[in-house]
């Protein structure tokens, strides 16, 4: 069957034929696999804690939809039922013993496509009943694909919800409309964070570096989310018209986490989720806005199953009145393998499609 490997941790990419792996469990055909930073960061051998499940190859690919053609001795799933396979699979650890693989304790565990764990970019897998959630074919059907990163802005919210305890966050009218929340980054991961902001009922800013696509733009008008080019208006200016309260950084760079700690309200609410660029923290001053705004802050990575069923309800009530679908922006077949490394014009979030 046919497979993209990369070859971590130098990396690399080939579209190869692989053997049909030999296992139990409930076997899966492949529809469409999702490509995001962290696939693009493998082939490009930046991702240093990148291994293989065995030899020298790692088959790509943690965003994933499938479709059922063998449930095996599976009694939750039948022949033809679409799923979505999660990435992060438990170690030994307290937490992943209670299905929080998502807040693992030693780092014993693998991820799909990622490290130690051969990922979904082949025509067919087999995997464990309690891996997959299963998604209505007829309400969700080709976004279903896009459950894997949305799970991350699931886990968000219940991180934020919990973080929003720690003060009395709502407005004098019991909602959340007087609260704005500035989310950084507009790609695949920023868009979809806020859109779940959005339906909180908080007032969400969408904040790039660079000025956005029409694509973009059109996405954010439709669901009443500001934005803001840095490039041509600085944040200082647009924070004295439009507090910030809340933030999230999908970016990861250490100057965007200094410019969310300079402009932010006391008592407000940093949640943390990309890891790239980062520049060294001794060039800032940042501790001290910590301490003195009384900040809550807040890393996050990965999620549980539950965040993955919460996915998919989302989609479920929100994918076509938010318009879900312009975030796929190309389809592409397995052997189109420069789509990893060329970026193209308004290009958001790039699907292979297997069958």
């Amino acid at each position: 069957m046919r497979a993209i490997v990369t070859y971590p941790p130098t990396g690399g990419l080939e579209l190869v034929n692989v053997p049909q792996e030999a296992g139990n469990g409930v076997l899966v055909r492949t529809l469409y696999t999702g490509i995001c930073g962290t696939d693009k960061e493998l082939v490009l051998g930046r991702l240093k804690f990148a291994r293989p499940q065995k030899g020298h190859a790692l088959i790509l690919g943690h965003e994933a939809l499938g479709r059922v053609v063998d449930p095996g001795d599976s009694g939750s799933f039948k022949n033809g039922d679409l799923v979505v396979p999660m990435v992060r699979r438990p170690g030994g650890c307290r937490m992943c013993r209670m299905g929080r693989q998502d807040y693992c304790e030693d780092g014993d565990f693998v991820e799909a496509g990622i490290r130690g764990k051969d990922g979904f970019m082949r025509d067919e897998f087999f995997e464990e009943e309690n891996f997959l959630v299963k998604v209505d074919e007829s309400t969700i059907g080709k976004l279903a694909v896009l459950t894997e990163p949305l799970k991350n802005a699931m886990k968000i919210r219940e991180i934020f919800r919990f973080m929003e305890s720690r003060v009395k966050w709502n407005c004098d009218d019991s909602t959340l409309e007087c609260r704005n929340i500035y989310v950084f980054g507009t790609g695949t991961e920023g868009l979809l964070i806020s859109s779940v902001f959005k339906t909180m009922g908080m007032n969400v800013i969408a904040v790039n570096r660079h000025p956005l696509d029409e694509g973009i733009i059109s996405f954010l008008d439709r669901n009443g989310i500001g934005y803001l080019d840095t490039s041509s208006e600085t944040l200082e200016s647009r924070v004295k018209r439009e507090k910030m309260d809340a933030a999230v950084d999908a970016v990861g760079a250490m100057d965007v986490f200094k410019g969310i700690t300079d402009n932010i309200q006391r008592n407000g609410i940093v949640i943390l989720f990309g890891t790239n660029g980062q520049l060294p923290s001794s060039q800032y001053d940042i501790i001290g806005e910590i301490v003195d705004k009384n900040l809550s802050i807040c890393g996050s990575v990965d999620g549980a199953k539950i965040h993955y069923n919460e996915a998919v309800e989302f989609i479920e009530n929100y994918g076509k009145r938010f318009g879900l679908e312009s975030i796929i922006t190309g389809v592409y077949e397995p052997e189109d393998l420069d789509i990893f490394t060329k970026k193209e014009k308004g290009e958001i979030k790039k699907v292979i499609k297997w069958s």
